[in-house]
Formats: structure tokens, C-alpha cells, sequence
């Protein structure tokens, strides 16, 4: 039995939610027929759980694999619909179970509806029993069994599955919380932005580019590594922002312990404009505190006090490990460690500074006339949508 119908989805964050979770699970339903598209017929919120319901001739891995990765979504599973009766029960539990290669099992009852006659150690007791008739050599096992026959048990149906699947949790991307995620060639800004559309943000992506180093792969790099955080929100916006005229001003006339502090500043002006044109109301970085010499405690200050915009940086007490775990998880880390010089190395000094201060970064922008070459930057900017 592959072929299943339905698919029941749980949230954890939402369940705690109050006067405005009827909120959060419309949003979560309507992310997750955006992303499975015609493969979804139908959902249901029920009783703290949304139920899908599949087009016959969808593509259950592609479904799987779109929700594993829809943020709100703590877990789910592949689902059969049954009628409120216990001999149903039975009969499509021994069913689920034929063929499967197993030695324990238990059975799992939750109702969500508790006006109905069943009550659950009753219902588990019968569906072992069934279970162990049709397979005697089986036995039952609380603790960690091979297989889990989970029925939940709604108003109006009840859904098995033997099959758990993880999600990434959090809360559903809202397009009405928009972040403008500054993404470079690294580990960092991808796993921050991530983390940002964990937390219900719908992130644009402006990456600033050294068209005069720049390569097809160079580019192809940053379009995979924002192709692939676009499976974790509805629709996704990459700007490719050409920087090397800006770069050629800041190397003549800015000092080289200071180049990288000003391009940090620059780039977040820029990325400010973005922002107000998507209505976005903060910056995302990769930000984590001390890795590097651009992010000391001084640095990060002098570098985000004149910023247009709030600055957000979520990885900001993690260390270097953390981050490449998560970046493992979400499928960037193979990507972020393809060979590519970003701008950001081209400014990195011998004796960079490590305490700078605003006033000075401040002082240094006022002597520079670079507002047409802003302008330009972000005239020429490049698009690509998911």
C-alpha cells in the first residue's frame, strides 16, 4: 500500500499560539499548496493538524521532499483515510503492514476529537491483537519498535500511517515580513538566511558581484546556493549586484586596514535601497561574532551604526561547527565549498583594523563622492526568480 491519498501534517511552534493561531495554520496551508502545486487537491485543518489530500497522479517522493522543507512543518506522514470503525482499523493496519520487514511493533492512538466512543488504549489494544493474529511471529514492543502504527482520530475520519517524517519546524514563511539577506560565496549568509525563513521571514537575496573577476561559475555558484533556499519559501528573488566600479573608488582612497569595514558599510547601504523598494524592513547577515577580523565586537558596531535598516544576524553567537552543521542539513554546504573569490577578499589586509569606530567609517564616506556610482550598481543589478 504506497499509493496513499493523504498526507497529515503537525506543527509544534503554532500549536502555541493563542487568539492568532487560526492564523499561523492558514498561512502554513496556503505555503504548502503553493509549493506542492497541482499535486495537492485539497487541505483541511483539523484539530491540530493539517490534512492533505493528493492528486492521484502526484509524485509522493516530490511531495515529501517539497514539505520536509516548508518551514511551520514540524513532521508528517503519508496517510490512508479510514471510516470511524474498528474493524477498519484492524483490517488496513494488517494491511500497512504486509510485506514490511519487522519484528516489533506498537500501536499508536490519538484522538483529537474526544466525543466519539473510542478511547485510545482500547483502540491500540485491538489493533495489536489484529496484528499479532495475522502475524504470530511478531511481537509487541513500547520502546523504540520497528514499526509504529499511528491512528489519529478526528471529528469526522481517522488517518494510519507507519511512516514519521521531519520537518524543519519554526513558523511559516509570511511574504508580509519581508528581509533583504545579504548572500556571499560562503558558509555563513546562506545558513543565516535560512535561519531568518525559519522564523516566518521571506528573504531576498542581493549578492554584490566583482563582474571584472567574475566567471560562469563564479555566478552559477551563487544562483545554486540561492536556488536551493528557495525550497524553504514560496518564492524566492536573487539580485546579482555588479560592485567593481565601487571596489576600484574604495581601493584609491581608502586605506587597506579599513577597506573591508567600508565595503561592510557600503554593502549594507545598498542593500538598504533594495529594501525600501521591496518593502522590506531589515538586513540579514552572515554575521558571527569574532570569526573573523571584519566581525570583532568594535568592528560590528562601527560597521552597522549608520545603516539605513535594523541589521539581524542570526548566526551571530554560533561558532564555526554549529554553522556548518546546519549547513550540511539544508544542502548548501557542498555548494558553499566550491572554490569562488568573493568581493570580500579582494579588501582583506595584512594588520586589518580591529577596533574601528563609527565616527571614523562615517567621516571616511562623507570625503567620497560615491552616490552615482551607487546608483549605477543598482541600475545594473540582475534578476532571477523562483
Amino acid at each position: 500500500m504506497t499509493n496513499y491519498e493523504h498526507v497529515v501534517v503537525h506543527y509544534a511552534e503554532i500549536a502555541l499560539k493563542a487568539q492568532n493561531r487560526g492564523h499561523f495554520e492558514n498561512l502554513l496551508g496556503r505555503n504548502i499548496r503553493r509549493k506542492l502545486g497541482e499535486a495537492c487537491t485539497s487541505h483541511r485543518r483539523e484539530s491540530g493538524q493539517i490534512t492533505l489530500t493528493l492528486a492521484a497522479d502526484a509524485d509522493r517522493a516530490a511531495v515529501c521532499d517539497a514539505l520536509a522543507r516548508v518551514p511551520g512543518v514540524a513532521f508528517f506522514s503519508p496517510a490512508w483515510k479510514l471510516p470511524l470503525e474498528l474493524e477498519a482499523f484492524q483490517s488496513t493496519a494488517v494491511a500497512l503492514l504486509a510485506g514490511r520487514t519487522f519484528a516489533t511493533f506498537k500501536g499508536d492512538t490519538r484522538r483529537s476529537h474526544k466525543q466519539n466512543a473510542f478511547r485510545s488504549m482500547e483502540v491500540n489494544r485491538q489493533l495489536g491483537a489484529a496484528v499479532l493474529a495475522a502475524y504470530p511471529d511478531k511481537r509487541v514492543r513500547m520502546a523504540d519498535p520497528d514499526v509504529t502504527v499511528k491512528l489519529e482520530i478526528t471529528e469526522r475520519a481517522a488517518y494510519m500511517s507507519t511512516e514519521r517524517m521531519d520537518g524543519v519546524g519554526g513558523l511559516p514563511t509570511n511574504p508580509r515580513q519581508k528581509v533583504v539577506a545579504l548572500l556571499s560565496g560562503g558558509l555563513d549568509s546562506p545558513v543565516a538566511a535560512y535561519l531568518m525563513m525559519k522564523r516566518g521571514c521571506e528573504a531576498l537575496f542581493v549578492h554584490f558581484q566583482n563582474r571584472s573577476q567574475a566567471t560562469g561559475d563564479v555566478e552559477n555558484k551563487i544562483v545554486q546556493l540561492a536556488a536551493q533556499l528557495s525550497r524553504y519559501q514560496v518564492q524566492t528573488r536573487l539580485m546579482i549586484v555588479p560592485f567593481d566600479d565601487l571596489q576600484r573608488a574604495i581601493i584609491r582612497d581608502v586605506k587597506d586596514s579599513l577597506r573591508m569595514l567600508f565595503y561592510r558599510r557600503l554593502m549594507l547601504q545598498l542593500a538598504a535601497r533594495v529594501a525600501v523598494d521591496a518593502r522590506a524592513r531589515y538586513l540579514v547577515t552572515g554575521d558571527s561574532l569574532s570569526q573573523v577580523a571584519s566581525q570583532t565586537y568594535d568592528n560590528l558596531a562601527a560597521t552597522y551604526a549608520d545603516s539605513p535598516l535594523p541589521v539581524l544576524a542570526p548566526a551571530i553567537g554560533m561558532d564555526k561547527q554549529e554553522i556548518v552543521a546546519i549547513a550540511r542539513r539544508i544542502g548548501t554546504f557542498d555548494i558553499s565549498s566550491q572554490p569562488y573569490a568573493d568581493c570580500c577578499s579582494f579588501f582583506v589586509p595584512k594588520h586589518p583594523e580591529l577596533h574601528a569606530r563609527a565616527d571614523h567609517l562615517r567621516a571616511l564616506a562623507g570625503g567620497l563622492a560615491l552616490d552615482a556610482l551607487m546608483d549605477e550598481a543598482l541600475a545594473a543589478a540582475r534578476t532571477q526568480e523562483w
